[in-house]
């Protein structure tokens, strides 16, 4: 099997050699586990894990890590749950932060690994178990959580419980790269609260563990996962105890649909209010899933008539006609203060 790692290549009177001193390692990889499937990882004296490719979705997470963590990377303890190949970490450990990888699949901790050594990094761990079973007893505290394409992998209750134990385990941030659910076509229940959003298809009823384990774009085991919606995911977020939650716009990843959004969640004491108990006093409440609050009224389109009768009628007739529309609903109601209604009399 040819290899994918190709030393940087010397020209000398018109031909090319190849050092191929690591390939019969990585091709060993690759018969026994496959080839890589995702991460173009650069190994130096240019060698790659795959066929070089830009990963947007990796330069937004490490940028909106180096901006909100509020201190430099390399002193952050960092997780990478469902790591795959490990890119993520890797590149984290690159950037001096120490790292731990948490990968179900075998395959993947093997080329992780394989990417680790020929980095020469010491300051990754790659750990082979299931994030279901994340604790912080067993791995302590982060500064950051990478939470990258595995939310959207699990069903109830299995969903519920990851992501409190991600509060529990995260001291800082949670990155969180997933599918979301663009309609609330069903709803599930956790401690009282319902959440809305979807039901996808992993796996074949009839898939065995050996078929659902060999599938490295599925679930590994449950036949079924959850996806939320953009408010349920926001509600369960401040249900676990995050403080804020911030949707993630730039840096840009061009031509990813709607339904795939990258969001950082905030672990902090909740910020007091001092200059006015009412707001210091205001409880969390459930967004609902779609917004009814009106718009601005600049926000709607007119017809001609309307456009021409505003143009034309004085401000005297026009001011003596809203409160009637407004009476009868085809306006909405005044936003303007009282002390500025009283001071315009």
């Amino acid at each position: 099997m040819t290899s994918r790692i190709e030393p940087a290549r010397s020209v000398a009177n018109g031909s090319q050699s190849r050092s191929r001193e690591i390939a019969p390692e990585y091709e060993k990889i690759v018969a026994e586990h496959g080839e890589w499937t995702a991460m173009a990882i650069d190994l130096g004296q240019g060698r790659s894990t795959m066929p070089p490719a830009a990963d947007w979705r990796l330069r937004r997470i490490v940028q909106v890590a180096a901006d909100l963590l509020g201190k430099p990377l390399s002193q952050a303890r960092v997780l990478d749950l469902a790591c795959l190949e490990g890119h993520y970490g890797i590149e984290f450990a690159m950037q001096g932060a120490t790292v731990v990888g948490i990968e179900v699949r075998e395959s993947n901790i093997v080329k992780a690994r394989y990417a680790q050594q020929q980095l020469g990094l010491k300051n990754i761990t790659f750990i082979h178990d299931d994030v279901r079973n994340l604790s912080r007893e067993n791995l302590g505290g982060f500064d950051i959580v990478i939470c990258s394409g595995i939310l959207y992998h699990l069903d109830v209750p299995d969903v519920f419980e990851l992501v409190r134990r991600m509060h529990e385990i995260c001291d800082r941030m949670l990155v969180i790269d997933t599918q979301v659910a663009l309609s609330p076509r069903v709803e599930v229940s956790d401690g009282g609260r319902t959440y809305s959003g979807l039901r996808y298809r992993e796996h074949d009823e009839d898939a065995g563990q050996e078929e659902k384990y060999e599938d490295l774009w599925a679930s590994i085991d449950n036949d079924q996962s959850f996806w939320f919606t953009h408010p349920s995911l926001c509600n369960l977020i401040a249900d676990a105890g995050f403080t804020s939650m911030l949707r993630v716009e730039n840096p840009d990843m061009p031509a990813t649909a709607a339904d795939r959004q990258t969001y950082v969640a905030v672990k902090n004491r909740r910020a007091e209010i001092l200059s006015s108990h009412l707001t210091n006093e205001l409880v969390e409440s459930h967004r609902p899933e779609f917004n009814d609050a009106e718009p601005n009224t600049i926000q709607v389109e007119r017809g001609p008539l309307y456009r021409f009768l505003k143009a034309a009628l004085p401000q005297s007739v026009k001011d003596g006609i809203k409160p009637i529309l407004r009476t009868a609903r085809l306006m909405p109601p005044d936003p303007t203060p009282e002390f500025l209604k009283r001071t315009r009399a």
